[in-house]
């Protein structure tokens, strides 16, 4: 028996649509999103009721209210999964995670960052919910290839899976060293997540390491078009410089215990935005669809962060 699929309103539509845009929303700009379609839509609904009660005569199906997005925010994500999912194995996810770092402060305008409430990794561990679409399909080839809903060609998701293993095994290498260090303060490291980082020219560089198939097929132009693509579509964020977190020794400190030197030093430093000064981690969207080939990289299953289901 064929499972009914209740259709879409208007505007749970074009909510859908915009999330799909900009791939990943954070949850303030994304219940900014719902609030500012439903007051379009209000105004819509009483010109409607207007020309209803000049047309009462007509009996038709015209009468849902194409308004209509749910009791509340969390209530409109399962009314839109409970037609997504069984009609495209996609769904509106969400993951908690800390902000994506803001080296330009106030003045942010990325999709990622959550304003002016959070300084980004750098300065704070406190985490915010991401929503996304998520590929809930396990065929092969959204295992395999990893970001199959994406604008990068073959070669560039060959190259975008060793991007994800370079940033595991810094992670990894990190909180091994702070391990080994007997570090007692790390109450400014989120708790989950990624805290692997390399800037834009070494992930550039990344390039040269790919084989078979793969091997020499990326120029450095066409790879750094691959990264911007990764940081548009979510799978990458910002990274806060490690100069920005470390003191003289290269290590990073996050216990507080910096002396003042070290903080004026760090104070005087311009944000850069060169190929060496670009900083990039993993992003939301790979929590959220690609967790699997994380851990299978050697990811600690304790840092992924929870996903929330939105059931209608």
């Amino acid at each position: 028996m064929t499972e009914t699929i209740r259709p879409l309103t208007n505007s749970q539509k074009l909510f859908l649509q915009r999330l799909l845009v900009a791939h990943v929303l954070t949850d303030k700009k994304a219940k900014d999103l719902y609030q500012s379609i439903r007051d379009k839509f209000a105004n819509v609904n009483v010109h409607n009721q207007n020309n209803d009660a000049e047309n009462s005569g007509d009996d038709d199906d015209d009468d849902v209210d194409q308004g209509y997005m749910g009791n509340n925010f969390e209530h409109c994500l399962g009314i839109i999964n409970a037609s997504l999912m069984p009609a495209f194995n996609l769904e509106i996810g969400t993951v908690s995670l800390p902000a994506a770092y803001n080296p330009d402060g106030d003045k942010n305008t990325d999709l990622l960052s959550q304003d002016n409430e959070y300084g980004g990794r750098k300065s704070s561990p406190s985490l915010i919910k991401y929503h996304a679409i998520v590929n809930r399909s396990n065929d092969d080839v959204a295992k395999n290839y990893a970001a199959a809903r994406t604008a990068l060609g073959p070669h560039e998701l060959a190259y975008f899976r060793k991007v994800l293993e370079k940033l595991v095994e810094c992670g990894n290498e990190f909180l091994e060293t702070q391990q080994q260090q007997g570090t007692k303060k790390r109450n400014r490291i989120p708790i989950v997540g990624c805290i692997g980082a390399l800037n834009k020219m070494d992930l550039i560089n990344l390039r040269t390491e790919m084989e078979g198939p793969h091997e020499n097929k990326l120029s450095i132009a066409q790879t750094q078009i691959a990264l911007d693509i990764m940081e548009s579509e979510g799978w990458l964020v910002p990274a806060a410089p490690p100069e920005e977190e470390d003191g003289d020794n290269g290590k990073h400190n996050y216990d507080g215990s910096d002396d003042d030197e070290q903080q004026k030093k760090r104070k005087r430093k311009p944000s850069r935005k060169s190929l060496k000064g670009a900083f990039y981690g993993i992003g939301p969207r790979t929590f959220m669809e690609l967790g699997e080939f994380l851990q299978n990289c050697g990811f600690p299953e304790e840092r992924m962060p929870q996903s929330i289901l939105h059931r209608n």
